[in-house]
């Protein structure tokens, strides 16, 4: 089972059922092509180190999820490469200790 985490950028001129619509719709992505979400943070909006696409600031949320499937990563960052709220992500393969990893199933 490999860990990713995705963390991405959603244009400020957005409302909130709109970021949650957007939100709600990566997660179903995720769901759909075996992928497992076990933690979504909303960090909020925050200030861009530099403008992009003509924003200066935009909502950062970040998902953790894990998959078998291999092909998942690449779905992922195809649609949100398209999608027009979407100003920014990045989505990588993290490495989960295996202590932490034991001590979770010690503690369950």
């Amino acid at each position: 089972m490999r860990h990713y985490e995705l963390v991405f950028v959603l244009k400020p001129t957005l409302s909130d059922e709109e970021l949650n619509a957007r939100v709600e719709a990566i997660q179903n992505l995720i769901k759909d092509n075996q992928g497992e979400i076990y933690n979504v943070e909303k960090w909020g909006r925050k200030t861009l180190a530099y403008p992009i696409q003509k924003f200066n600031s935009g909502y950062y949320y970040l998902i953790n999820y894990k998959t078998d499937n291999n092909k998942l990563p690449g779905i992922l960052e195809y649609n949100l490469r398209i999608n027009e709220d979407v100003i920014r992500f990045l989505n990588m393969k993290i490495h989960v200790p295996k202590a932490s990893t034991e001590e979770n199933k010690e503690v369950a």
